[in-house]
């Protein structure tokens, strides 16, 4: 038996299938590969975030801080009332109504403002050589408790140090140590920052106390 070869019609037929496929073909592969770069991409990023989870959960060590520079240094309050005024570095200058500004107020003093010009020794002895002047303001700002705000600066003119350190915070005053912030400075202390642990060193009544202030310096120019 004879075999009919195949017409035109049949081959053309064949051939325009065979290429139509091709581009189908190339579409998926190519859809294919984009997909899995999509999946890696977002695997990726799902480790990251993981590793940002677990890194948040448990930190590491924090950095110590080395200070650039430290003083340790004392001042004396002897605050003014109505039969000291030779020797009286302090005074109230507001308090709630009806009170003596001889006497700090009842109720944890809330209320009462302070000023105060006292001496800065190097020691713990009132009666040493002053290095210079704590100036400036505390304010009894809690109604259940012993707290102050203090914001005052210490004005030193010695051998060793000349300059002016400032500082502000709150200070719970029942607590043994505190920490001030140290803003800044002049002189030998220009642009200084930093941190300051005051302490009560000895106090007697509500006449006169005595703070042990030690400050580190962070920042020093």
């Amino acid at each position: 038996m004879k075999h009919r070869a195949n017409s035109p019609l049949t081959q053309s037929s064949t051939s325009s299938s065979s290429s139509s496929s091709a581009p189908v073909a190339s579409f998926i592969s190519r859809k294919t590969v984009n997909s899995k770069k999509k999946m890696r991409a977002s695997c990726i990023l799902l480790c990251f975030l993981m590793f940002l989870a677990v890194s948040s959960a448990y930190p590491g060590k924090k950095k110590q801080y080395k200070p650039c520079k430290e003083l340790v240094l004392y001042f004396h309050d002897i605050i003014y009332n109505g039969r000291n005024a030779a020797n009286a570095t302090s005074a109230i200058v507001a308090a709630p109504e009806g009170a003596n500004l001889t006497i700090l107020a009842g109720q944890f003093h809330f209320g009462n403002i302070v000023v105060f010009d006292d001496p800065i020794t190097l020691d713990n002895n009132l009666h040493s050589p002053p290095v210079g002047r704590a100036q400036g303001m505390y304010i009894y700002d809690t109604k259940n408790t012993f707290t102050s705000w203090l914001g005052f600066s210490f004005s030193l003119n010695s051998t060793e140090h000349h300059g002016t350190i400032s500082f502000i915070g709150a200070d719970p005053i029942m607590v043994k140590t505190r920490d001030i912030s140290v803003v800044g400075g002049t002189g030998d202390f220009f642009m200084h920052r930093g941190v300051a642990t005051i302490a009560t060193d000895a106090f007697e009544g509500e006449v006169y106390f005595r703070l042990k202030v030690d400050i580190k310096f962070y920042d020093c120019w």
